[in-house]
């Protein structure tokens, strides 16, 4: 072991150490005031996920484990937040936090790791367009269609319009700022 950083072999060994004495625990402990299968099996998305990370993070050589790690991960919380407030309906834009979401988290790690800044440049690029994806997306499918059936009051239907109108006049002035960087010069289709 050198440093922090351990072997697979070890993160395997503390891993199924680890998932014994949750079974252990599970045996001979009183039965607690939640289901484990219906309320907390997200855990069980989440657990791998973080384990990628760790593994990914502390081994030598294996930094393309924190991508599925991220992916995993992300998908895990995405799940639990969804199943403890009952809100199913938000897949319909709660994908953006997966891909290209959690990807770009995951490039971004394994750039930290490999001091890479052109993947770290891919990362932030990745996660602010999955975010990006996720307001937008979300502004719409909440704010004008209601898909959750959320009351989201007089502000929020004011608001999460408010947000697609400033995310595409954004996107109008960044793309007259680059065809302004390039003197103009625009590409038509021939007729």
């Amino acid at each position: 072991m050198t440093g922090w950083r351990l072997e697979a072999r070890a993160w395997i060994g503390i891993a199924l150490v680890a998932l014994g004495l949750v079974a252990l625990a599970a045996e001979f402990l009183p039965a607690p005031a939640f289901d484990l299968g219906h309320d907390l099996w997200p855990v069980f998305v989440i657990l791998p996920g973080v384990a990628f990370l760790v593994v990914g993070l502390t081994v030598e050589g294996v930094s393309g484990f924190v991508i599925p790690g991220a992916i995993i991960t992300v998908t895990g919380l995405v799940l639990a937040v969804q199943n403890a407030l009952h809100l199913w309906a938000t897949w319909a834009y709660a994908w953006a936090l997966i891909a290209p979401g959690s990807v770009g988290a995951g490039i971004l790690l394994q750039g930290w790791l490999r001091h890479s800044r052109v993947l770290r440049g891919a990362g932030w690029r990745l996660l602010g367009s999955g975010l990006l994806l996720f307001v937008v997306l979300g502004a719409f499918f909440e704010g004008v269609l209601h898909i959750s059936g959320l009351n989201l009051g007089p502000a929020g239907k004011v608001l999460l319009p408010g947000v697609l109108i400033v995310a595409g006049v954004a996107l109008l002035v960044r793309r007259a700022a680059a065809s302004a960087r390039r003197g103009g010069a625009e590409i038509t289709a021939s007729r």
